[in-house]
């Protein structure tokens, strides 16, 4: 029998939850699925079951070998206009690795760093020029 999966979290290691999360909110627009002390649950909303988990960095729940800094990897997120992310982005002084470029697959992309220091790629398909 194949093993199906129900449901995806990132969970995003935080020196403060709340200052992670109202970054993620303001500049991607994600919802609150859940909030307690030392972790809170972001979704984009809908049907989809995609969700990023801020978590306490130093809580007990947190596996050993995942405490400290980030290992490697980075967050993609898709949205509507990579461009207004950008400009969102830059009025809340979030650390702007690349601004938007346009890539050779069909996406724009932006890259930057969370108030953690995960890298962040901010992403939406690049508008036609026809």
């Amino acid at each position: 029998m194949t093993q199906k999966t129900s449901r995806i979290v990132f969970n995003i290691l935080a020196k403060d939850i709340e200052d992670t999360a109202r970054f993620y909110e303001a500049l991607c627009g994600l919802e609150r699925l859940y909030t307690s002390d030392w972790y809170i649950v972001l979704t984009p909303g809908g049907d989809l079951a995609y969700e990023l988990g801020i978590i306490d960095e130093v809580h007990h729940v947190v596996p050993r070998p995942a405490r400290g800094l980030f290992g490697g990897g980075y967050l993609t997120l898709v949205v509507d206009d990579v461009y207004a992310a950008h400009e969102k982005a830059k009025a809340m002084g979030a650390d702007i690795v690349s601004p938007p470029r346009p890539l050779d697959y069909g996406q724009t992309q932006m890259v930057l760093r969370d108030p953690n220091s995960v890298i962040v790629d901010i992403s939406s398909p690049t508008k036609s020029t026809d």
